[in-house]
């Protein structure tokens, strides 16, 4: 019969890190809007890499005792001694708090539109022909 262990992870920082003990099944039931959805997964490590392998091997909307039993039955067709276990409890269903009504917000302040003067001026750079700086001046041609 295989052994039943509770769900065991590693808090780093904000991230839970699970640490499984391969070969393994892990049960875990979570709830939506009540009913429960369970699922019991197969983790294995690669013979040649070493890598952690995973296989979803069953998923129904059933009752967490339900698919530990389910998992302890299928567990030595897989030579699987641990089966994790993670049960999210029912959460209570929240209401909605009333919203307050929103703010009416003033618009962004206009900007003065730009001046003509400073238009003018700018075009009459762009038509000017350039001038040459004052080092460039004094290196002529020599005869």
């Amino acid at each position: 019969m295989a052994t039943l262990l509770s769900w065991t992870s590693l808090g780093i920082g904000d991230l839970d890190v699970f640490l499984p003990s391969p070969p393994c099944l892990v049960v875990y039931t979570s709830y939506e809007d009540g009913e429960p959805e369970s699922s019991v997964m197969y983790i294995w490590q690669h013979e040649k890499t070493g890598a952690l392998q995973h296989e979803l091997v069953y998923q129904q909307p059933v009752s967490f005792e339900t698919a530990v039993a389910w998992a302890q039955d299928h567990a030595p067709t897989r030579s699987v001694e641990r089966i994790h276990v993670k049960h999210a409890r029912a959460k209570k269903a929240v209401e909605p708090k009333a919203r307050a009504k929103p703010v009416a917000r003033r618009g962004a302040a206009k900007r003065a539109p730009a001046k003509k003067t400073a238009a003018r001026k700018t075009a009459a750079r762009k038509a000017a022909p350039a001038k040459r700086s004052p080092s460039a001046r004094g290196r002529g041609r020599k005869a």
